[in-house]
C-alpha cells in the first residue's frame, strides 16, 4: 500500500468514525429527552399508608395536564406544606414511598408526576428544564387553591427533583427552605456522568455532539436551569443529602455544589453505602428523624 492509498484509507476511517459519533450522539439525545420506553407505574398510593389524600390535576404553561397528590397532615391540614419533587424515569409514588412519614410530623405534602411520568401527559421529559414549568403550574395551584396551607412552604427534590428544587428555591425566595437528594451538579455534567458510568461511553466526542442535539431538539440550552446556575442565588436553608457510592452524582460533584451555597444556614450529610436514589433506603431511620427534624427546625 503506497502513501497515497494509506492516506485515503485513514480518510475515509476518520469520516466514517465521525459519521458513527454523530449518529451514536443523535440517537443518545433520545434518550436523555425521553423517558423510559415503559413508564413506571404508580404503585404506592398514600391509603397504602393510611393517609388521607385527595388527587389533583392541574395545567402547565405549555398545557400539559399533570397529576399529584394533596395528603394533608396528620391530624388536619396545617400551614406548613412541602411540596416533593420525584427524580428522573421514576414518580411520585417512588418519592411518597421514602418521605410519607413526613405527613406524621404535622406537615402537609404535595406529590406530582413530572410531565411524561407517573400518570402525566407529554412525551418529553429534559432532566429539568422543562420540568421547572411543571413546579411553577404545581406551585400556582396551591398558592390559589391551598392558600392557608401555603403560609409556610419548602421544597424536597430528589436527583432531577433536586435540580428543579433548587431553581424553584431560587425563583421563589419565600420558600421557607429546600432539601436536595441525590442532586447533580450541572446538566452537562449528569449526562457525561451517565455516559461514562453507565454506558461506557467517551466524554469527547459524544458527550459534546449529543448535549448539542438535546439543545437542538429543545429549541433552548438546559444548562442555565442546573443546579450550578441557581445554588448561589438562595438564601434559605438548604440541607443536601448525597450517598458516598453515587456514580451519578459523585460525592465530589455534590460538595462542590455544597460549596457553591450561599445560604448562612446549610447542612450536608454523606450516607455511607448509600448509591443514587437509595439514601431512604440506607439511611433508614436515621434518615427519617434527620429529614423531619430539617423541616421541623425551619418550617
Amino acid at each position: 500500500m503506497n502513501a497515497i492509498e494509506i492516506f485515503n484509507w485513514s480518510l475515509f476511517s476518520a469520516l466514517g468514525l465521525a459519521v458513527s459519533a454523530v449518529i451514536i450522539a443523535y440517537f443518545k439525545s433520545y434518550s436523555i429527552i425521553q423517558p423510559p420506553r415503559r413508564r413506571t407505574p404508580v404503585t404506592q398510593h398514600p391509603d397504602q399508608y393510611k393517609l388521607a389524600y385527595e388527587t389533583i390535576d392541574f395545567t402547565t404553561a405549555d398545557e400539559l395536564t399533570l397529576r399529584g397528590w394533596f395528603i394533608p397532615a396528620v391530624g388536619g391540614e396545617t400551614d406548613k406544606t412541602i411540596i416533593l419533587c420525584h427524580g428522573w424515569g421514576v414518580n411520585r409514588g417512588d418519592l411518597l414511598r421514602d418521605t410519607h412519614f413526613l405527613a406524621e410530623k404535622g406537615f402537609n405534602l404535595f406529590y406530582f408526576d413530572f410531565r411524561a411520568s407517573g400518570e402525566s401527559k407529554g412525551t418529553i421529559s429534559s432532566l429539568g428544564y422543562l420540568e421547572t414549568r411543571d413546579f411553577d403550574a404545581a406551585y400556582d395551584f396551591l398558592k390559589t387553591h391551598r392558600p392557608r396551607a401555603m403560609e409556610h412552604a419548602a421544597v424536597f427534590g430528589s436527583s432531577m427533583g433536586g435540580s428543579v428544587a433548587i431553581f424553584a428555591a431560587a425563583k421563589h425566595p419565600e420558600l421557607r427552605c429546600l432539601m436536595a437528594e441525590n442532586t447533580f451538579l450541572s446538566y452537562q455534567r449528569v449526562v457525561a456522568n451517565w455516559s461514562w458510568m453507565r454506558t461506557k461511553v467517551p466524554y469527547y466526542p459524544l458527550v459534546p455532539l449529543t448535549l448539542a442535539f438535546v439543545k437542538m431538539k429543545l429549541g433552548a440550552n438546559p444548562e442555565p436551569f442546573s443546579p450550578a446556575h441557581n445554588i448561589a442565588k438562595i438564601t434559605a436553608p438548604v440541607m443536601f443529602i448525597n450517598g458516598d457510592n453515587d456514580d451519578i452524582v459523585p460525592l465530589h460533584d455534590a460538595e462542590t455544589l455544597f460549596g457553591m451555597c450561599k445560604s448562612e444556614k446549610k447542612q450536608m450529610w454523606v450516607i455511607t453505602g448509600a448509591s443514587h436514589g437509595k439514601c431512604a433506603e440506607v439511611g433508614g431511620e436515621v434518615y427519617k428523624n434527620k429529614v423531619a427534624q430539617f423541616f421541623s427546625e425551619n418550617l
